[in-house]
């Protein structure tokens, strides 16, 4: 089963902006569980929104919550009842926890499970811990072995990646389709990864931020390839006196007259913004799909009318569903490189000062991983 110590170092957070590195105490697998000491755990924006308000949305920390559910490490114990893994076998973790029991989870869509829990999150009550932690305990059920050839820090990343392979499963991409991608985050730029994968012919990418269009075209990267074939940068707000509803029309107008731009297939909005939704609605062209990847404000004024008289679909995204071993194969295989995304690292010591840069929003940040010794 393997040695456990008594305590060990995790990063709690008691509310808004308040994150202590403290002694947890160190609890044994049960029968079903591993214990995983993390090594590495990607910084998320649930993250972020629970660190900088202490809720995210409707989830409120109501006690102590360790946050983190991008996570990859080392095996460190095995429940008995566990015979897949062994100690130090390297691994990274799903981090939902489902009923595995219920009409939705048989069905194969687990992710919609109505007892679903997740790592890091107050969306469940008791609330379950995440991976800011030097061990952790998970279901060996999700618990996936990491290749060899790929680092615990890359590993820590195939949990967004799982988002955007579930979002282009979704889309049902074509070879050939054209993409937009509203959003040049890390989920975003991993949606244009996987979309190209899938066979799409042209990915174009909008967001507000010049530097992470820049990192989408490739340039300052090492090798200068790009994700995105072409890239617009968006204004953060409308004109004065401009509604909302004018802004989205204008910049969608802007958006289509770019060159290399035009109506697209299938659109991922990956920022969660009502404006950007309707954008998106815009962009697509008739009998077309806009994917909602993004969470944002949950009620927002949508031109429903002008998707219905296209036949655009909106297809919603909760998370993922058996998407995580095709996500490690194409990190095994080459076909996706997720290190250039990690541009920066901290320990985790230092977990609060990396909560806050990432806040900040650095011009050069893509990602940024808390490490554990």
């Amino acid at each position: 089963m393997g040695s456990l110590a008594k305590t060990h170092k995790g990063a709690v957070l008691y509310g808004a902006q308040d994150l202590r590195i403290e002694d947890c105490i160190t609890t044994t697998p049960e029968d079903h569980q591993v214990q995983i000491r993390v090594r590495a755990t990607g910084i998320c924006g649930t993250d972020m929104h629970y660190f900088q308000n202490g809720r995210n949305g409707i989830y409120v920390v109501k006690e102590p919550l360790i946050l983190g559910h991008e996570a990859a490490g080392e095996i460190s114990a095995v429940g008995k009842n566990v015979t897949e893994f062994k100690i130090g076998d390297r691994v990274l973790m799903e981090p939902q926890r489902p009923c595995e029991k219920c009409v939705v989870c048989r069905r194969g869509r687990y992710n919609l499970c109505d007892q679903m829990k997740f790592s890091g999150s107050a969306s469940c009550y008791p609330m379950v811990q995440g991976s800011l932690q030097q061990l952790y305990n998970h279901a060996a059920s999700f618990v996936y072995r990491l290749p060899d050839n790929i680092s615990f820090v890359e590993g820590a990343l195939v949990e967004p990646l799982a988002v955007a392979l579930h979002a282009v499963r979704r889309s049902s991409v074509e070879t050939g389709q054209s993409v937009l991608i509203l959003g040049a985050g890390a989920v975003g730029l991993l949606c244009a990864g996987a979309a190209k994968i899938a066979g799409a012919s042209t990915v174009n990418i909008v967001d507000i931020d010049q530097g992470k269009l820049n990192f989408a075209l490739g340039k300052g990267t090492k090798d200068g390839k790009g994700i995105a074939d072409k890239a617009y940068r968006i204004p953060l707000s409308p004109n004065e006196g401009e509604s909302r509803t004018d802004f989205a029309a204008r910049i969608a107008d802007e958006t289509l007259a770019q060159p290399g731009f035009g109506l697209v297939d299938v659109v991922f909005e990956c920022t969660g913004v009502d404006t950007c939704m309707n954008i998106a609605i815009q962009c697509a062209t008739k009998g077309g799909k806009v994917l909602m990847v993004g969470l944002g404000t949950p009620v927002q004024s949508l031109n429903i009318g002008l998707a219905g008289v296209h036949e655009v679909d909106l297809l919603g995204i909760w998370r993922y569903a058996n998407t995580f071993p095709t996500a490690i194969e194409l990190l095994r295989t080459g076909q996706i490189d997720l290190k250039p995304m990690i541009t920066h690292t901290f320990d985790l010591e230092k977990a609060a000062d990396a909560l806050k840069f990432t806040l900040s929003r650095p011009d050069n940040l893509v990602k940024c991983v808390i490490t554990c010794k």
